[in-house]
């Protein structure tokens, strides 16, 4: 039960799991972590370092089985933790949300990722303030949370299942999160869901699962358990949470396309702006470039930056695709009955929208059953399942969106691997003992079980298809799907190290993590916010300004913007409120809720030291890892040779790349550092 003098909004502990040993037991958190943390990801970052279970002796001889490189990651004393914030289970909208901590699989970094749904709220009623998970289960299990009782039990007949049909089989047992069979097979690119569709998406969280053999969690929170979380000022709360309430009153009547549309209009702005992912990033705004023309990796008459400066002509368009059709409006345009939906409770922003079934002859107009449903993608996945393979409709791009939910696995970087593989193959750099196609696993579209499906962009069937073939892959085993396993960074040092093709080249990310819908090169100071994350390429980590939009102008007096910037988005996150509600929810409302639940008094300069701590603790706990691997931390922080050295090839950031030039980008880290204190080589002082 919780403890009788918190009137400070925090349950005060979590829920240990040692699945070695198949224990559950609550575990007190010291009362001036809470409230020095904040909550949600900065508290989740304290547990982290503080009881970190690693037993780093022999996490790290643990050997990846596609890249042959260290794998702490999937070591079973690498802890995982979900863990919630200060404004959940309270009446704050955009609050349903919870954030997944842990080593991420695919990038061997820090990983904070965020679900929506309702199990951040009823984890938080149940008088947790998140889940400390550690070892691996012998056999498959799944954990059950009803209030303070949490209990372990046998996942075997669940085990093949898809996101979705384990929500149905659990679903007398409250709110679910589970893994798919791509975390089950330990997919690097896999998700934990709740709600049919909410991901904890970036960083493989979902292959941390799946090595710890954890196949779904189930929170219920009686009706009586709110007195579980407890209040400093209820009064003062409810001010806060009415001005947030009028604040997106406001919005919404505003006719802002965002709350009609939510993000899936980004196609028609981030083409216009050279911005949206074409082609495995080979281009940015819609339009398909001739990869055969366009010579990656330089040499003679190459497209690199230094070719463009001496005249190097540009890449001929082959199609242009329509960023209307790949667009949100199409898809309600093309389903009039569709309608928009809140999933995330409390929120009035309604983001999501769900095509109802049909039963009976008469399209249900109750919350629709997720077998059944047919959901609107949002931005990162119209674009990384959408231009990004050469697809040019947004109904198409939802049978992908639903082949990633029902499996476990995150559009963004599944859009990333397939297109690798799309590029490589069309640039003839695929190992000689694979093939340039795969074989289809079932009927879809087109194509019958068993038709030849070729590594081709511009193939609506292709993502469902093959995304299938990798969610029950075997990882390392010599195959392309076995390699694919690892994400397109690990096949494609994989493939280099076998073929000696530069397809290192091919690949848009920073420090392991996929590259999100957002070319760096088209808003240079976006470049220095995906290499300063901690998390690697980020959109969520900053909010990035244009110095000009000019080929020759330099981030560099935005260094201090963007330290700022970070911080501030440290905080949103340690209170847990979702991106998309921050404009309605201005700085002056948060620290009000702040000090509503816990009683502080603290000024919004307070939060953001505690942030800079939080920042700079996950990038020690990064360094630390490093050294263990023999790396340089600045290194670290570079982008992908594609970004750093091909320049667009069309649109109006043509010829761009992340940086005036190299000089640039050093006067750009150093800037960064001093501003942080840091060291020149980019290591925290005095952490």
């Amino acid at each position: 039960m919780a403890h009788p003098w918190r009137f400070d909004g925090f349950p005060g502990r979590v829920l240990w799991v040692d699945l070695t040993k198949g224990t559950c037991q609550g575990r007190d958190i010291p009362h001036e972590w809470c409230l020095s943390s904040m909550g949600g990801k900065a508290l989740a970052t304290k547990l982290l370092v503080e009881w970190d279970t690693t037993d780093y002796d022999s996490a790290t001889s643990q050997i990846h089985p596609v890249t042959g490189k260290m794998d702490a990651a999937s070591h079973p004393t690498t802890p995982l933790l979900f863990m919630t914030g200060p404004y959940q289970a309270s009446k704050i909208g955009s609050s349903g949300r919870a954030v997944v901590v842990t080593r991420s699989p695919l990038t061997e970094c820090y990983i904070d990722t965020y679900i929506g749904g309702n199990i951040g709220h009823d984890l938080r009623k149940a008088g947790w303030d998140g889940l400390f998970i550690t070892g691996s289960s012998e056999g498959w299990v799944r954990l059950e949370i009803h209030d303070q009782l949490a209990t372990l039990h046998d996942a075997e007949p669940l085990l093949g299942l898809t996101t979705w049909e384990v929500e149905q089989h659990l679903d007398e047992l409250g709110e679910c999160l589970s893994i798919g069979p791509a975390g089950e097979h330990g997919i690097r690119i896999a998700s934990p869901l709740t709600a049919g569709r909410r991901a904890a998406g970036r960083g493989g969280t979902g292959a941390s699962c799946g090595f710890k053999r954890l196949k779904a969690v189930t929170v219920k929170a009686s009706s009586d358990s709110s007195s579980m979380v407890r209040y400093a000022n209820e009064f003062s709360l409810g001010d806060a949470v009415k001005k947030q309430r009028s604040e997106m009153g406001l919005r919404r009547k505003s006719g802002d396309p965002f709350y009609s549309f939510g993000t899936s209009r980004g196609p028609l702005y981030a083409a216009e702006n050279g911005r949206m992912p074409t082609a495995n990033y080979a281009s940015t705004d819609a339009q398909m470039p001739d990869l055969l023309t366009l010579k990656a990796g330089g040499g003679e008459g190459g497209q690199t930056a230094e070719a463009v400066r001496k005249g190097a002509t540009h890449v001929p368009v082959q199609v242009k695709l329509s960023t209307h059709e790949l667009s949100g409006v199409h898809w309600h345009e093309s389903l009039p009955d569709a309608k928009q939906s809140g999933c995330c409770a409390p929120c009035p922003i309604a983001c999501e929208a769900a095509d109802r079934p049909v039963v009976d002859g008469k399209k249900t107009r109750s919350r629709p059953v997720h077998m059944n449903r047919v959901d609107r993608p949002e931005y990162e996945t119209l674009a990384m399942l959408g231009s990004n393979l050469g697809i040019g409709s947004s109904l198409d791009v939802m049978d992908g969106n639903d082949a990633c939910n029902r499996l476990g696995m995150d559009t963004i970087s599944s859009g990333a691997a397939l297109s690798f593989v799309c590029e490589a193959a069309e640039r003839g750099w695929l190992p000689t003992s694979w093939s340039d196609h795969f074989h289809a696993p079932f009927d879809f579209g087109s194509f019958k079980e068993g038709d030849v499906v070729p590594w081709k962009f511009g193939i609506p069937e292709l993502p469902p298809l093959a995304l299938h073939l990798l969610a029950h892959a075997t990882p390392g085993d010599g195959t392309l799907f076995g390699t694919l396993t690892a994400g397109a960074v690990g096949m494609s040092e994989w493939i280099e190290n076998e073929t000696g093709h530069p397809t290192t080249r091919l690949t848009a990310h920073c420090k392991g993590l996929d590259l999100p819908a957002w070319d760096p090169r088209g808003k240079r100071g976006n470049a220095m916010a995906y290499m300063t994350s901690n998390v690697g390429a980020n959109h969520m980590r900053a909010n990035y300004k244009d110095p000009t939009g000019l080929p020759d102008r330099s981030a560099v007096d935005l260094m201090g913007e963007l330290v700022i910037s970070q911080h501030s988005i440290v905080i949103r996150d340690s209170m847990i409120l979702c991106a998309f509600a921050k404009g309605a929810t201005p700085d002056h409302i948060m620290l009000d809720a702040w000090n509503a639940i816990t009683g502080e008094g603290c000024e919004w300069s307070d939060l953001m030291e505690r942030a800079q701590v939080q920042w700079d603790a996950a990038r020690q706990w990064n360094v630390d890892h490093w050294v263990r691997q023999g790396k340089d931390a600045k290194d670290e922080d570079l982008l992908s040779w594609r970004l750093r050295n091909e320049p667009v090839t069309s649109g109006v950031a043509s010829g761009m790349v992340s940086f005036v030039d190299e000089s640039d980008e050093e006067a750009c880290m150093a800037a960064y550092y001093e501003h942080r204190n840091w060291s020149s080589g980019g290591l925290p002082i005095g952490v």
